[in-house]
């Protein structure tokens, strides 16, 4: 009788291969997440980084057009046309400085334009721009062959992308591809500085 009960005991707790089993489904699951979140992180990086570098252009053209004082913003040299790129901490550092350059030379812009205040201070500080990985965006007034070449070789905003390495032509991001995502007629912006309205 005590055999045929023990027989139709309730089983309490789980077997080895039930928690194996659990466990490899959640470290599955644990690596799915992980991996879109980089996914997710790295696509949302990238886009604020061709937004900043469309309406960096928009500056850039307003800035360009102005009646009086327009032309090219004067900035430092990352690396003369002819001349080979510097190792990339010197690089980095020469565009630091552009980058500095490009903030006193176009802050009348920026003010101007709805985007750069609500840009987070990783991205514009109110004295360096940087992309979304934390690398500074250069400007180019001409082209470059070993960082970029804009059609009709007009000035031009460069960003290292994902891997920080202007060498690395592959994945540098530039603002002649791209177009702003928060979209604004020429009609909504406000007038260059000491410009009219028509």
């Amino acid at each position: 009788m005590t055999r045929s009960l023990n027989r139709f005991r309730i089983r309490a707790g789980y077997t080895l291969i039930e928690m194996l089993t659990t466990v490899a489904v959640l470290i599955i699951v644990l690596g799915l997440m992980v991996s879109l979140a980089r996914h997710v992180r790295n696509r949302s990086a990238t886009l604020l980084t061709r937004d900043l570098l469309a309406h960096l252009d928009l500056a850039l053209d307003r800035y360009m057009n102005r009646p009086r004082g327009g032309g090219v913003p004067v900035v430092r040299a990352v690396a003369q046309p002819g001349q080979t790129l510097p190792d990339e901490s010197l690089l980095l550092r020469a565009a630091e400085l552009n980058s500095n350059d490009v903030v006193l030379a176009l802050r009348n812009e920026f003010t101007a334009l709805p985007f750069f205040a609500s840009v987070p201070i990783s991205i514009y500080d109110r004295r360096t721009l940087r992309d979304a990985w934390g690398t500074p965006v250069v400007l180019l007034a001409t082209k470059h062959p070993s960082l970029g070449m804009a059609p009709q070789d007009r000035p031009f905003f460069v960003s290292a992308g994902p891997d920080r390495e202007f060498r690395t032509r592959a994945d540098n991001l530039y603002s002649y591809e791209q177009t702003p995502l928060t979209t604004a007629s020429p009609r909504d912006l406000p007038p260059p500085a000491g410009g009219r309205t028509d």
